[in-house]
């Protein structure tokens, strides 16, 4: 069975697995934090938020329970790659922050990111990769909309 016969979401899937193995294996070569990729993807996302980071948000973008956020955000904190802080005006939440120990590992993934693309689409024009990303981009605003009226 080629690709374009199987289901989308098997083929997104696969091909994922598959990235993500490479970066793993590269990764335990060169960086010093080992992370899986819901803890990557969620320190790199407190890293560019410019507000406070909110549990439910966090969750909600990364389409994960809070529970399970909470869990990485422990994870995260154990690796001293962020910290969290009493917010002053609201001693009821956190700030969470990331370390300079966070900093420097997400520069150290971002790499691997950058080696693993320039090996991934070693001889694909740039037209073609134009076009990927454009699809990729209108397959998930379709899959958001529907998402967001079926919510």
């Amino acid at each position: 069975m080629n690709m374009q016969e199987k289901p989308i979401g098997m083929a997104l899937g696969k091909t994922l697995s598959e990235i993500f193995k490479v970066i793993k294996k590269k990764a335990a070569k060169q960086t010093e934090v080992k992370l899986t990729v819901d803890q990557f993807g969620l320190l790199y996302a407190i890293n560019q938020q410019k507000q406070d980071v909110i549990q439910k948000d966090m969750a909600e973008s990364m389409g994960k329970d809070k529970s399970v956020i909470l869990r990485i955000i422990d994870s995260l904190e154990e690796k001293e790659l962020v910290r969290r802080v009493v917010d002053m005006n609201d001693r009821r939440k956190n700030q969470i922050l990331v370390t300079k120990k966070g900093l420097l590992t997400i520069d150290q993934y971002l790499e691997i990111e950058f080696q693993v693309k320039t090996e991934l689409l070693d001889g694909v024009s740039q037209s073609d990769v134009d076009t990927f990303y454009k699809v990729l981009g209108h397959i998930r605003t379709k899959a958001e909309q529907i998402n967001a009226q079926n919510s």
